[in-house]
């Protein structure tokens, strides 16, 4: 599992990590394998890494977010971007959607020539 983020809830002592996958497909069962083989490490060895850098974690998770739907492992492991604001408990998805259009409006103003 590669992290992208991590992220700590002072007030629940919940930390998490994340990776995020912007693919569109599923992967097949080996990389299926490996995924969930991957997360469930991190999660186990997240609690003694936020604790060593001085966190009172009482818990910790870790999650693969399937930004575009296609989870290729089962929850709780993984999330998808419509879930995101249920599962942080605010508002997410339209502000990675705002970010999404403004690269976007980018890339194609360079491959245009702009």
């Amino acid at each position: 599992m590669q992290v992208d983020v991590i992220v700590f809830d002072r007030d629940t002592g919940i930390l998490r990590a994340y990776e995020v996958k912007r693919g569109f497909g599923l992967h097949d069962s080996g990389k299926r394998r490996s995924m969930l083989r991957d997360t469930l490490a991190v999660q186990v060895l997240l609690k003694s890494y936020g604790t060593q850098r001085g966190l009172e974690v009482k818990q910790a998770f870790s999650h693969i977010i399937f930004y575009y739907g296609q989870c290729s492992i089962p929850k709780p492991f993984s999330v998808k971007g419509t879930e995101l604001d249920e599962h942080f408990g605010f508002p997410v998805y339209d502000a990675v959607e705002e970010v999404n259009k403004h690269y976007k409006a980018r890339l194609f103003a360079i491959l245009a020539g702009g």
